[in-house]
């Protein structure tokens, strides 16, 4: 008695080799630009939630100023290192690449990383925005605490 060959033949294979490569071929680049995109938006989200916390602490502390408080009862407003720590990242979220923190005191963010800068002088504190993947064009936002 013979039993009956069961598989697939070299053809039927070959096959659906070419249709998982030509789907691949599909997907990758999706996945990619999909990959881009929402590192794009995270630098955006970074800069635009720096500027809404920036502006929000420097309106609460004229009102604590207001009130009378001393400066010890509040950050120091040309520090942009304390304000990193205290008000805009106190929860060290991370840059969209490289694993390093979201936000750098300076004004020449990382490009590469996707850094957020801040530099604060003169009752003036500065958002930097970099020119992250080619994509985004670099900007920056001051905030002036005599002008709330």
């Amino acid at each position: 008695m013979k039993r009956a060959q069961s598989g697939f033949t070299l053809i039927e294979l070959m096959i659906v080799v070419a249709i998982i490569a030509i789907l691949a071929a599909i997907a990758i680049p999706a996945y990619n630009q999909y990959i881009k995109e929402a590192q794009l938006s995270k630098v955006t989200n970074h800069y635009d939630e720096a500027y809404r916390a920036v502006k929000a602490e420097m309106a609460k502390i004229v009102a604590m100023q207001a009130r009378g408080a001393n400066s010890s009862d509040y950050i120091d407003i040309n520090s942009a290192s304390e304000w990193i720590t205290n008000v805009i990242n106190p929860e060290n979220r991370q840059a969209p690449k490289g694993g390093v923190p979201a936000y750098v005191a300076s004004a020449t963010p990382s490009v590469e990383n996707g850094q957020i800068g801040i530099t604060a002088a003169g009752g003036i504190v500065t958002v930097y925005q970099p020119a992250f993947l080619g994509e985004m064009n670099s900007a920056n936002i001051p905030v002036d605490f005599s002008k709330l």
